[in-house]
């Protein structure tokens, strides 16, 4: 298990993963745990122009699992096992902006909200929670 979490950590840290090559921006906000920008385009729209649904859970995940890594040790790893989106209103870009707080964190697992907005200052376009365990690879 030791090996797989290593492999794992060195393909995000070289941003080669599928969460890496979105196009996106951390932004710093006050009173946010991370703020991330993501550039939308044509590959990631639907028919109307609106940021697909698929992308914007994808967006809360990636801020999600990025806050609760923060809290992880450095062999560890984290793993969604429960995400919620409401979806409120279309994402018509340039950016969608994810803003994410923690809720709960305890050794084992992190509790996130993560709100996307139409663009920087645009209206709330879906709310989400997520929920995440935090994987420690046991003493070889």
């Amino acid at each position: 298990m030791q090996d797989q979490i290593a492999r794992f950590i060195e393909t995000v840290n070289s941003g080669e993963n599928l969460l890496g090559m979105l196009p996106t921006t951390l932004v710093e906000i006050d009173g946010a745990d991370l703020v991330l920008d993501l550039e939308i385009h044509d590959r990631i729209t639907g028919p109307r122009g609106a940021l697909q649904g698929g992308a914007i859970a994808t967006l809360a995940d990636l801020v999600g699992g990025r806050m609760a890594m923060q809290g992880a040790g450095p062999d560890s790893i984290v793993v969604t096992t429960d995400l919620t989106v409401h979806y409120l209103a279309p994402v018509m870009g340039p950016v969608a902006r994810a803003v994410g707080h923690v809720l709960r964190r305890s050794k084992r697992a992190v509790t996130v909200r993560v709100d996307v907005y139409d663009g920087v200052d645009g209206p709330l376009a879906a709310a989400s929670t997520l929920a995440f365990k935090i994987i420690t690879p046991p003493p070889a």
